[in-house]
């Protein structure tokens, strides 16, 4: 399993609609994210920087496959939708603007 982080910002003004449209998530959506390998897929936002977090199982390459062959046309629709909102995702070699994890506390492990 590894985990993906990245950020976006969003267009100012847009922010309730933009979370109105993640509590409304397609069903559809929601599943083919699960189905790709998704897991503990969670969105922060503060002002309009938002950040992503996931787990995705095996790798984050993996996931992204699944979802790019299984799902492309689903992800294209939904894309147009985020539209409206999303100011800028991918630097100019379409890379998200992605953290590299430092450090996580597995809670699995006893402590000493």
């Amino acid at each position: 399993m590894e985990r993906i982080c990245f950020e976006f910002n969003i267009f100012s003004g847009t922010e309730v609609a933009y979370e109105e449209s993640h509590t409304n998530i397609w069903p559809e959506m929601a599943a083919a994210i699960i189905d790709s390998g998704y897991r503990n897929y969670s969105l922060f936002r503060r002002g309009t920087k938002i950040i992503c977090y996931g787990e995705c199982i095996p790798t984050i390459a993996v996931a992204q496959k699944r979802m790019q062959d299984n799902y492309s046309e689903l992800v294209a629709r939904w894309n147009v939708s985020m539209e409206p909102f999303i100011e800028k995702m991918t630097d100019e070699n379409g890379n998200l603007f992605s953290y590299n994890l430092i450090w996580h506390l597995d809670v699995e492990r006893p402590l000493l």
